[in-house]
């Protein structure tokens, strides 16, 4: 079963709905994930292979504008940046997790359309048969989801307290329902470091923008070393 879900007692088709919901959303944030990693890793290995062309030839054909050693020390580095992705997206297998996630996914949406209260029982075999043999997703899919659901119902997600101008629903039993739901919306965000998990969002964007300036600045500091290269870097600026 997936973690980061209530505790699932004599729940009713509405609770169980709202169970593969919350699944369905940590699987959709997997594979988004997954994707995201996927291009990541393929944008590297062709953007730096491509740099390593152009660095190579630039330092062989204008090497009055461009530092030859400086680029062959930092040709060095990349390679290995290279390798080292090359491995990763091998042994990753992003496309075969995509694609069983993808599966799962779509299952999930199959069980909770034929989902009522005359076949609950076999529709709950269905789905722990499902979360059961799908790959675990991170905490970091499950509090995406948990933005989502403290977007939807007004709770900053730091401080677990309601935003401010916040209507409630006024009838009854949509405010018991409200409640309810704020109340696992809260548990949820109990059950992780929400502060660890948004640093992890936080810095695989930097890594990622580090990632696409890196050869730029190779670039510049193997010009910037030849005094040629230098002045034509102070003429374009000036």
């Amino acid at each position: 079963m997936e973690s980061g879900e209530p505790e699932k007692g004599n729940y009713d088709k509405k609770k169980w709905k709202k169970i593969i919901d919350t699944t369905q959303s940590n699987y959709a944030n997997m594979i988004k994930r997954l994707s995201r990693k996927q291009k990541v890793s393929n944008f590297v290995l062709i953007y730096y292979s491509i740099f390593l062309i152009i660095n190579t030839l630039t330092a062989k054909y204008f090497p009055d504008f461009f530092d030859s050693s400086l680029a062959e020390y930092f040709g060095i580095i990349l390679s290995v940046v290279m390798l080292a992705y090359s491995l990763i997206n091998n042994s990753a297998n992003y496309a075969v997790r995509i694609s069983n996630v993808e599966e799962a996914l779509n299952k999930l949406k199959t069980i909770k359309r034929d989902l009522a209260n005359d076949n609950l029982q076999e529709c709950i075999k269905k789905y722990n048969k499902i979360t059961d043999t799908t790959e675990r997703r991170e905490d970091v899919d499950f509090f995406v989801t948990v933005k989502h659901l403290c977007k939807e119902f007004g709770i900053n997600w730091l401080t677990k307290q309601h935003k401010k101008k916040i209507s409630k629903p006024k009838g009854e039993e949509e405010l018991e329902e409200y409640n309810n739901q704020e109340k696992v919306v809260n548990n949820y965000i109990s059950e992780i470091n929400v502060v660890v998990e948004e640093g992890k969002i936080i810095f695989e964007s930097l890594w990622e923008f580090v990632l696409f300036v890196v050869p730029i600045i190779i670039f510049i500091l193997c010009m910037g070393a030849s005094p040629n290269g230098y002045t034509k870097i102070q003429s374009f600026l000036s």
